[in-house]
């Protein structure tokens, strides 16, 4: 594929309709299945940890997306995640599961915008909108597509794709398993526990993994065109790391997520200026955990069986969408739509404990026997979440000029529910309401047919999520529903794109980001979901592009300024000068060719240095009761060191059919790329050794 041909595949997802990603009033970056393929990416997080503005992190077993130099946790909830236009982000937790739990083998292209996207979607779209577009079954030339993978870890994949193109249905199904023992090895953790020596306790933590995700498409045609279903099925067991209290368990967890998704969508061909737009979808979430917090014997002897809490619930939500646009001449356009959801939650299929988790002490049951708790979330049980918002957008094609487009955009978002007050007598209730105004601005000057110029502004708003403002009794989480505040998040870039040569496009952009009242799990509050800080950031992001018929590249490199920050929880020590728990450097490469038989890629990230907080460092008490104070120096450096690491990819085609492939990742086994852990504890996050996959895949 040419540089040309690539650059004129249009994307929806910057303002919702099709329009060259040159054009687009975002800064947007579009991978394809071919690019895929080429570099041999499984997941989501394997693109952006190659882009500029994203990366590498890691809190607890989960990989993260930090973004610009803000870090981000376990939540991973600060990208919208968008399939073929639909939410797709967890109901419970507001979680972009771009991990290998949600494969892209099914994915045609994938559009990933940097920056804020709440004018048009609302909450979640803070830090960027990953949207993918999937097969139909005309985009097949072979209807059935298997790919199965064994590796590293004691790894195994087996990924299918089949399709059905009849004359008034169209139907493509994808199905994805996957099982392994994951990146396991020994640390430190944040118990306090010493071996016979007078050391901190060296353990193995726990990081097996095994998912499944089916997913299925029907598109109508001829009568029924314009009506799309979609039926999501994921299911995923994993491990806590290093425990959910940083305690390594000392047995295997039995922790299980499953999600069921249905969307039914009506967006038929315009036939005229109007085109329009209906979204139902309903998601039900399960969560089956059985966390081990604590090891028999632990706080000397306070623990005799240590402590376990089992958690069997669900939720359930409603979300809907209408939309309407119109072409007013000369390409300009207006858009405006209504979404609204509603979160239910209904209490637990069981919760019970051997420790009373409501006790000022914590103190183990008479008998130490398991004993039911409260609800999971009882400060909104039986009653609903809602969110609605209104949204409205005007684009001016071609009515100013045929070089300038001005592209404006407003969303109102309210976010609202009743709750019981369970600290006052009699549990009366109350109300909860939350509403921002998301403004858009964006203004593209086409120069000439080798250079852009885009200036962009905009405002984001991420609402609590249901876990962070209605966590009760439980040790997984803690919520101050009265005192928790939205995110903000107020953005301006400035970007050139440029066509250096016929091959080459190389972007620019410069920005600046305020982030306030981020909010994540404080240590000092028994892991109460908290607003933690307020920070703005300013930066550069370099990205060149070179594609041939063959050869392709790649190269860009994101540069971070902490501008200022304001600390809202007292145990995290003030950092107004420079970027901390997250790189301020990062560059990403890769090269790639293709022949009629053979693909060879090779890929790689540098990561920066990356400082931590004064709270950090020297000698600190562990959190969370332990009563342990450690000089935290002895164990990890007061700055994490830069490391590189580089993927291979080589596939060979046997035939039309058959292809047999080879991949490694982290190929030179580099042992420093460590990922930070936030707050005073002993250890950080060893990034994964090599991992060496062979694979064989099958068409016809």
């Amino acid at each position: 594929m040419s540089l040309e041909s690539l650059l004129q595949i249009e994307v929806t997802s910057a303002s919702k309709f099709a329009q060259n990603p040159r054009e687009a009033p975002s800064v947007i970056t579009l991978t394809t299945a071919e690019q895929i393929d080429r570099y041999g990416w499984q997941s989501i997080n394997d693109i952006l940890y190659k882009m500029p503005g994203f990366g590498p992190g890691q809190d607890f077993d989960r990989p993260t997306v930090p973004t610009r130099g803000l870090f981000d946790s376990w939540s991973n909830n600060h990208l919208l995640h968008l399939v073929d236009g639909i939410p797709m982000n967890g109901i419970l937790y507001g979680t972009a599961f771009t991990w290998e739990i949600t494969p892209i083998f099914n994915a045609k292209t994938i559009e990933i915008i940097r920056g804020p996207g709440s004018a048009l979607y609302g909450s979640n779209a803070t830090n960027g909108v990953v949207q993918v577009n999937t097969v139909s079954a005309a985009d097949l030339d072979k209807k059935v597509d298997i790919r199965l993978r064994t590796g590293s870890f004691n790894s195994q994949q087996a990924d299918l794709l089949a399709a059905h193109d009849g004359e008034e249905f169209s139907a493509v199904i994808s199905f994805s398993g996957h099982t392994t023992n994951g990146w396991e090895y020994d640390t430190l953790d944040g118990s306090g526990r010493f071996d016979a020596a007078g050391n901190p306790e060296v353990f193995r933590n726990r990081n097996q993994k095994e998912n499944l995700y089916a997913w299925a498409k029907v598109e109508g045609k001829e009568r029924f065109e314009g009506f799309s279903f979609q039926y999501h099925q994921q299911d995923w067991d994993f491990q806590t790391g290093h425990g959910w209290l940083w305690w390594v368990p000392d047995f295997e967890e039995d922790m299980n997520q499953q999600r069921r998704v249905f969307a039914l969508k009506y967006a038929p061909t315009p036939k005229g200026k109007l085109n329009q737009e209906y979204l139902v979808r309903f998601e039900r979430q399960d969560v089956s955990w059985n966390q081990r917090y604590y090891p028999d014997g632990a706080f000397e002897d306070y623990y005799p069986s240590g402590m376990w809490e089992f958690l069997d619930t669900d939720a359930e939500e409603v979300f809907v969408r209408v939309q309407f646009g119109y072409e007013l001449g000369k390409n300009a356009r207006v858009l405006a739509g209504f979404e609204g959801d509603r979160f239910l939650y209904k209490g637990d299929t069981e919760h019970f404990s051997n420790v009373d988790v409501n006790d000022p002490f914590f103190a183990p049951f008479p008998g130490d026997v398991n004993t039911a708790l409260g609800p999971w979330l009882e400060y909104i049980i039986d009653e609903p979440l809602i969110n609605t918002g209104f949204y409205a957008q005007f684009s001016s094609g071609d009515m100013i000029n045929e070089t300038f487009e001005v592209t404006a955009g407003l969303r109102w978002d309210e976010s609202s529910v009743d709750f019981y007050q369970l600290g006052e007598p009699g549990r009366p209730q109350a109300e909860k309401s939350l509403s921002r105004v998301s403004p858009r601005l964006a203004a593209v000057y086409s120069m000439n047919e080798r250079t852009t110029l885009k200036l962009m502004g905009g405002r984001a708003f991420r609402a609590p999520v249901p876990t962070e403002l209605a966590g009760a009794n439980t040790f997984s989480l803690a919520s101050n529903i009265e005192e928790l505040q939205p995110e903000l998040i107020t953005t301006v870039e400035l970007m050139g794109d440029f066509i250096l040569f016929d091959n080459i496009n190389l972007r620019v952009n410069l920005f600046e980001t305020e982030f306030e009242n981020q909010i994540a799990y404080s240590t000092a509050n028994n892991n109460l979901s908290t607003n933690v800080f307020s920070q703005t950031t300013r930066g550069l992001e370099l990205d060149l592009v070179y594609q041939a018929n063959q050869w392709s590249a790649f190269a860009n490199l994101s540069l971070v300024d902490r501008v200022d920050e304001e600390v809202q929880d007292s145990t995290i020590a003030l950092n107004e000068d420079d970027v901390a728990w997250e790189t301020d450097t990062k560059f990403n490469f890769g090269i790639s060719y293709t022949s009629r038989r053979w693909n060879a890629s090779l890929a790689g990230h540098y990561h920066g240095e990356a400082n931590r907080r004064a709270t950090d460092i020297g000698v600190q008490e562990l959190p969370l009761g332990v009563g342990v104070s450690l000089d935290m120096d002895r164990y990890r450096p007061q700055t994490l060191d830069s490391w590189l690491t580089a993927d291979l990819n080589v596939e060979y085609k046997l035939s039309k059919s058959l292809t047999l492939g080879f991949r490694s990742t982290n190929l030179f086994d580099e042992d420093e790329n460590m990922l930070i852990k936030t707050g005073p504890f002993p250890f950080d996050y060893q990034g994964e050794g090599r991992r060496t996959d062979f694979v064989m895949r099958v068409k016809f």
